[in-house]
């Protein structure tokens, strides 16, 4: 029997010490949330959630409400929303059962790198779209990078 209360005794003693951590250091998440506002009366809103990650990599998240049953193209565009401009980053599209998408950049579609540093002061906006087959209507943008007003 003490075979056994040692046995459980030592074994304890590994996993604590197995799952304990040498430093006290935690990992800070660095992060910007950036506003999706309904276009016309769409009533979908939602948000740009960007990441920074290891490696000269940003993950986007997509998380909108109030969707349709349509997947829903997103596309990141040069200028502000008024102004309007060229696409620079195309994302995952927000499939209408989770009305959210994960994209991760590292690079305009032209292949120019971007970092995450570059891409929270970018000058664009973000559109998502009804679906592939109507990118004219959009039903949500907002500003992001420097076009935002703090």
């Amino acid at each position: 029997m003490k075979k056994h209360t040692y046995l459980f005794f030592a074994l304890t003693m590994v996993i604590i010490t197995g799952c304990s951590k040498d430093d006290n250091s935690e990992t800070s998440i660095i992060s910007r949330v950036f506003q999706l506002s309904a276009v016309s009366d769409s009533n979908i809103s939602g948000t740009a959630t960007f990441i920074k990650k290891e490696k000269g990599l940003t993950e986007i998240v997509l998380q909108i409400s109030n969707s349709s049953t349509d997947i829903h193209p997103a596309k990141i565009y040069l200028n502000n929303a008024v102004q309007g401009g060229e696409a620079a980053i195309t994302l995952a599209a927000i499939e209408c059962d989770c009305e959210a998408s994960t994209t991760m950049v590292s690079k305009l579609d032209n292949g120019t790198a971007i970092s995450y540093e570059e891409l929270v002061n970018f000058n664009g906006h973000l559109k998502i779209h009804q679906n592939a087959n109507h990118m004219e209507v959009v039903i949500a943008q907002g500003n992001i990078g420097s076009n935002v007003k703090l």
